[in-house]
């Protein structure tokens, strides 16, 4: 069948249009967007008489859009023919909705509206609208995802999607895993800069991705090189000695697309040895950009270094003993990515990818210095099939490697080694849209995770070898969406359905590990299921989306000791239980092409279960206790205001109050004879900023964060930045 498929001929369409606003004026920098039968997507952006073209296209069925600031045009299918081009006419209107393609959800592109799975899309133009300095910051305007910053710039900082441990998250950029050996990621120094777009997703994914996909993947996604070359330079100074400079460029000459972006963020922090420098360089290039075949490379890298001056806030138990003046952080990020892409048919495609990803960190302190060294490598190859027009099916295997070396993971000897783990995976997925108006996404993938043999170890660990493990899991998806018919008249809208269910898994980390003598020791692993009713109103101009979700973690990995050694007869085992249930709703507003608004709520109800086995939890924890830095309640807002030259924006981020723990010694501080957990006030941030464009691409932009000089903490003793500002130039060229 693949050599029949393969030996039909494939001869280039074209397909050009114009984009008009409501006037039926043309529409310049319009982004148009084109999703593809082997569903992959192309962008482009329209010169000033809003023409758009492109050329090379297989034949086929295509769905096209187009969206600018207040703007955005229906999805339209457009078949396309050798021989003659096709020229179309978009037509775009005041909507709230705005449609994304996105490449984290499902394997391949696709538009969000279909994929069923709960996805947010932040883009650049918000991000920089909004004078976001780092992806942290932005993760604050998504439902369902909370952030803990550990005081200010550089500072530890965790995600927590949906009630799922901060070691939950899949983060990529451009597909490329970099996650810590176990799941853990630092999102301190991931900046905005030369980002296109963050994919959010609120749901597990190990069906596509295998480990660390729990509770959701985080995936960043830089600008593909389109049109003639583009430059751009930008450069700020704000408050605490915070200077940031940003350079960027892109373009497509004689096939080849390429995309490169260098930036750098300095800060002399609000103590002693909280000064904080943060470097990032990322490479992007693609050849030819269409065609039969097509190779993409991708390269990102991140140095930062970091001043740990500790908990210098709350001291509940009354143990600060003064700054730390010595302890220092420095972190060494790369990730390396590759893929083929050979089209053999109009039907048939095959992909091999392959990224390979480093995280070093090297620590030094005053009690003796150390480091962590983290690899992953990932190949991939894929079969993707058009079986038809509606009906879309991935099928491949991958092999995934990962392992790390740290100072405190030591043989007998009390030498560091290398523990590494493989896994090898087979899985498919299926899109199927029977109607054009439901969308089923099935997927199913198998990982058998092998963890090789340890020696005896040091450091307090077994002094018994621990033998290799082999153990399968196997992780399903279902998706599903259905547009409901658009009431004609009236104010009411298209209604969309959308609900899904998954499993995700997290193997062991090393410590995890390295200090068990339990040779059978699982991966965690989450089930979770979301129901949702998406509503537009006034014409499009108006949308809300509310969500139900819930989430169980079992198998969660648990210490044990005292009255719960009968439980098990290892050190540890996989005896936790817990769950996270709750409410996301979000809404946009676009009354006006000028004005745009935009707010996010989440009810949030975690629990600590009891153990399997016994109805106890490991102290100082109890029975349905709320799980920690997980809000109740949270919610943010954003409003935008564009006017010829002028854009004026305000922003606000509210949280309620959080279960925490004690600053200095965590749970350990029990076990001297003090409080441990403590509840962490919640907090109100207000933020607002403005810009103004110059002729020849010279815009000038300001940023106030903390408005009101508010004083709270997002992690307990570690203090937010107060009143603090910024303002800078950018400049392209061309303009834009």
């Amino acid at each position: 069948m693949l050599l029949l498929l393969a030996a039909a001929p494939i001869e280039g369409a074209i397909l050009q249009g114009r984009a008009v606003d409501p006037s039926g004026q043309p529409v310049p920098h319009a982004q148009i967007s084109l999703v593809t039968p082997l569903k992959s997507a192309e962008h482009q952006q329209t010169d000033p008489e809003g023409r758009f073209a492109f050329a090379g296209l297989t034949p086929g069925t295509y769905t096209l859009f187009a969206k600018g600031p207040g703007l955005a045009s229906e999805p339209v299918q457009i078949d396309v023919r050798a021989g003659s081009p096709r020229t179309v006419e978009l037509h775009l209107k005041l909507s709230a909705l705005e449609e994304h393609v996105v490449v984290s959800a499902q394997m391949g592109a696709a538009l969000a509206t279909e994929t069923g799975a709960p996805v947010t899309v932040l883009t650049r133009q918000e991000m920089e609208a909004q004078g976001q300095q780092l992806v942290l910051d932005a993760l604050r305007q998504v439902p369902g995802v909370a952030v803990s910053q550990t005081g200010r710039y550089g500072g530890v900082t965790g995600v927590f999607i949906r009630g799922g441990n901060s070691n939950y998250n899949l983060v990529m950029v451009n597909g490329i895993q970099l996650n810590q050996f176990g799941g853990d990621f630092d999102f301190a120094p991931l900046t905005v800069d030369g980002i296109e777009r963050v994919e959010v997703i609120r749901s597990p994914e190990s069906a596509l991705y295998g480990s660390n996909a729990v509770a959701g993947v985080i995936n960043i996604v830089t600008p593909r090189g389109e049109g003639p070359p583009r430059f751009s330079l930008s450069e700020e100074l704000g408050s605490f000695n915070t200077w940031r400079i940003a350079t960027g460029a892109s373009g497509r000459s004689h096939g080849l697309s390429w995309s490169a972006g260098v930036n750098r963020l300095d800060s002399g922090g609000v103590v002693t040895n909280d000064d904080y420098r943060d470097q990032t360089a990322m490479l992007d290039l693609s050849f030819p950009p269409r065609g039969r075949s097509q190779a993409d490379l991708h390269f990102y890298g991140n140095a930062n270094d970091a001043g740990a001056p500790g908990p210098y806030g709350s001291d509940p138990d009354h143990l600060f003993t003064g700054l730390d003046t010595v302890s220092r952080d420095k972190q060494n990020l790369f990730g390396y990515g590759g893929s083929f892409t050979r089209q053999l048919s109009s039907r048939f495609q095959q992909v091999v990818t392959a990224t390979l990803a480093t995280n070093d960190y090297y620590f030094r302190s005053p009690f003796g210095d150390s480091f962590s060294n983290n690899l992953r490598s990932v190949a991939n190859t894929r079969s993707e099939v058009l079986i038809s027009n509606s009906d879309f099916l991935v099928a491949g295997f991958e092999y995934n490697r990962e392992q790390i070396r740290n100072a405190f993971i030591t043989d007998a000897s009390n030498k560091p080694f290398t523990l590494p783990r493989t896994s090898l995976a087979y899985f498919a997925e299926n899109r199927w849209n029977p109607s054009p108006r439901l969308f089923l996404t099935t997927g199913l993938r198998a990982d058998n995770i092998r963890t090789a043999a340890l020696p005896p170890r040091g450091g307090g660990g077994p002094s018994e070898p621990l033998p290799s493990s082999s153990i399968l899991k196997i992780n399903p998806r279902l998706a599903a969406a259905y547009l409901l018919r658009q009431q004609a008249g009236g104010s009411l809208g298209a209604t969309r359905l959308h609900s899904s269910f998954g499993t995700g898994i997290r193997a062991p980390d090393g410590f995890e590990l390295a200090f068990t003598d339990n040779p059978h020791l699982k991966p965690e692993k989450s089930v979770s299921w979301d129901a949702g009713l998406e509503q537009r109103f006034l014409g499009d101009r108006a949308l809300v989306d509310a969500t139900y979700f819930y989430d169980r973690f079992e198998d969660q990995i648990v210490t044990l000791g005292g009255s719960l050694t009968h439980l098990s007869s290892f050190i540890s085992d996989n005896l936790g239980n817990s769950r996270a249930r709750g409410v996301e709703v979000s809404a946009r507003l676009q009354p006006a092409r000028s004005l745009s608004v935009s707010g996010a709520y989440t009810l949030l109800d975690t629990a600590i279960l009891s153990l399997n086995g016994a109805s106890l939890v490991p102290p100082p924890f109890r029975i349905g206790q709320e799980l920690l830095r997980r809000p109740h309640d949270s919610a943010s807002y954003s409003v935008t205001w564009r006017r010829g030259r002028w854009l004026l924006e305000t922003d606000a981020y509210v949280r309620g109050s959080v279960l925490d723990l004690e600053p200095n010694y965590g749970t350990f501080a029990c076990s001297l004879g003090l409080p441990c957990l403590f509840s962490n006030p919640g907090y109100l941030r207000e933020n607002a900023g403005f810009s103004y464009r110059f002729l020849r691409g010279l815009e000038v932009y300001g940023r106030f964060n903390n408005l009101f000089n508010r004083r709270y903490e997002e992690a307990l003793g570690f203090p937010a930045l107060r009143f603090n500002f910024f303002a800078g130039m950018r400049f392209h060229f061309p303009p834009e």
